[in-house]
């Protein structure tokens, strides 16, 4: 018989986990989203989405309820206030309410009604 071999991350390296969650255009959520890993969401939803990771909110996408990620990239339509460390915003968003950032880049055709609170100080 061989020996058991033990398998296990080599020279430091992490192990293999999931890279993101994808909720499609056809997914409609009443409730809150959390999610451990990064996250693409392009469906409905009535609640609040929170991201340990990466946060999509696609172009079909329409949120009504706050989101919190580290990093975001906000494509569609919010209807709720955003804290992150990086945003971006793209052409195609919508947001109306309040984004607190430390970073954001927001892209000519984007849109937000609402306050913006960016850099490192936080209240």
């Amino acid at each position: 018989m061989f020996p058991a071999v033990k398998r296990g991350p080599k020279n430091n390296q992490k192990p293999f986990s999931a890279v993101s969650s994808h909720l499609s255009s056809d997914i409609e959520i009443e409730g809150d989203l959390i999610c451990t890993t990064d996250l693409i969401f392009d469906g409905n939803i009535k609640g609040n989405i929170n991201s340990k990771g990466s946060l999509t909110i696609g172009e079909n996408a329409t949120v009504n309820g706050d989101l919190q990620a580290e990093k975001a990239v906000i494509e569609g339509k919010v209807n709720g206030n955003g804290d992150f460390n990086q945003c971006r915003l793209s052409p195609t968003s919508v947001i109306t309410g309040s984004v607190s950032t430390v970073s954001l880049q927001m892209e000519e055709g984007a849109s937000l009604a609402g306050q913006c609170k960016v850099g490192k100080a936080k209240t």
